[in-house]
């Protein structure tokens, strides 16, 4: 059964980093991904969460400065990324 899940993307490294230390140092469940190659970035990697903790986190990540590239709604099955809407950051 496919998996609905929310990617964020940064513009660097050094935002990917901080939103997982924050969104983990909250006790909210993310983790960081190599950027799919459906998505574009000037950064390698995506914060990868579940639809339901999308909303607070990002909150968090704003709070924190944290800056975002996209958000993304994609479903995975069987290990591949489909994009299914591109959400407002």
């Amino acid at each position: 059964m496919p998996d609905e899940l929310v990617l964020l993307t940064f513009p660097s490294t050094h935002y990917a980093l901080k939103a997982e230390k924050v969104v983990r140092g909250a006790g909210l469940q993310g983790r960081l991904i190599p950027m799919p190659r459906e998505l574009s970035s000037l950064c390698g990697l995506a914060l990868e969460l579940e639809p339901e903790i999308s909303v607070p986190a990002l909150a968090l990540l704003q709070a924190a400065g944290v800056r975002l590239e996209k958000k993304v709604k994609v479903v995975k099955d069987r290990g591949r990324l489909r994009v299914i809407e591109q959400l407002e950051v």
